[in-house]
């Protein structure tokens, strides 16, 4: 899967399931300016998981990392690459 694929993915679940909002939200928005909050972040770890097969470790979350669309799409696809060399 690529880095836009991933990207897409998250955009359309960040928007459509946890700020149900109409207008789109951009790559690089702050997502906790946008109301984005801990239980948005733990319902958006557990879509990776199940839609992208990508498992992130609590240890591995760090909230600057993460707090934007592009940054979290970036992130997940370094695991998923990994996984794939695995």
């Amino acid at each position: 899967m690529d880095l836009e694929e991933v990207r897409r993915k998250l955009i359309d679940h960040i928007e459509r399931e946890i700020l149900l909002r109409r207008a789109p939200l951009a790559p690089d928005e702050d997502l906790i300016d946008a109301g984005f909050d801990s239980m948005s972040l733990t319902r958006t770890l557990v879509f990776i998981e199940d839609s992208l097969g990508v498992r992130i470790p609590d240890e591995d979350v760090v909230l600057e990392e993460l707090s934007t669309i592009e940054k979290l799409a970036q992130f997940v696809h370094a695991r998923l690459t990994q996984a794939k060399k695995a």
